[in-house]
């Protein structure tokens, strides 16, 4: 029963590189590359802005003293006066979805780890559903983003640590740079469902992120455009 179970759970209607292709792998590595090293720059380049949660754990208990970059202040005007619009500022998101939850760092690589193996394997069973772009994004943002989870920031020489847990002097969580104006309508301020409308800034977001919302916007749009698998396989052996 059980081995019968796992067979059927691992037939797929297509080659993994049918459903995986060649340029869709390469694609994938360098938009992971691309998402890491606007990271990494950022980190080598701009001040740390952290949380009080992050201070207590990286043991920063107080602003005097403090290394520089742990100035939350720091920031580069992208578009507008002073950055108006759109800044980059960097913060180290801890939490989950738009900042929200609780500090989980380590949870948080189990989770984003889970959610990206349940997806490969999904797109791989339900081959065609859904663009190929759009997975393409998706799975780029995600690991990008579960592969800076799993390190932690040195304080004092920027330095990206590989580690499973929080440590002193380090800050966990990953890097987010953007930050965009939004609708400031504070009249939602207490209007649960549509607080977001009363934000005056766009939650601080990456590459990965902008990968992850674009794939599933086109996902949304396009999922339910899925050719059958066998009528694909019947025309490739007509055509030969």
């Amino acid at each position: 029963m059980g081995a019968d179970f796992m067979k059927k759970i691992l037939q797929f209607p297509v080659p993994f590189l049918k459903a995986y292709p060649p340029v869709w792998i390469a694609i994938f590595f360098v938009l992971i590359g691309a998402d890491l090293a606007s990271k990494k720059a950022i980190t080598n380049e701009m001040n740390f802005g952290l949380s009080q949660s992050q201070r207590i754990e990286a043991g920063v208990f107080s602003a005097s003293g403090t290394p520089a970059e742990t100035d939350q202040t720091n920031y580069v005007s992208i578009l507008g006066d002073n950055g108006k619009y759109i800044r980059l500022r960097l913060v180290f998101n801890d939490r989950f979805l738009f900042g929200s939850g609780p500090s989980a760092p380590v949870l948080g690589i189990f989770l984003t780890a889970a959610a990206i193996l349940f997806l490969f394997f999904y797109r791989w069973k339900t081959y065609g559903a859904g663009h190929p772009l759009a997975w393409l994004f998706v799975f780029s943002g995600a690991v990008g983003n579960l592969i800076d989870k799993l390190f932690i920031k040195s304080l004092t020489t920027r330095e990206w640590v590989l580690s499973f847990g929080p440590q002193k002097g380090h800050v966990s969580g990953v890097v987010d740079f953007v930050e965009c104006i939004w609708f400031g309508l504070h009249q939602f301020d207490d209007v649960w469902p549509l607080k977001w409308l009363s934000w005056d800034t766009w939650p601080i977001f990456n590459l990965a992120d902008s990968l992850i919302v674009v794939g599933i916007c086109i996902l949304v749009i396009t999922i339910g455009l899925s050719p059958d698998p066998a009528k694909e396989t019947t025309a490739e052996k007509a055509d030969v």
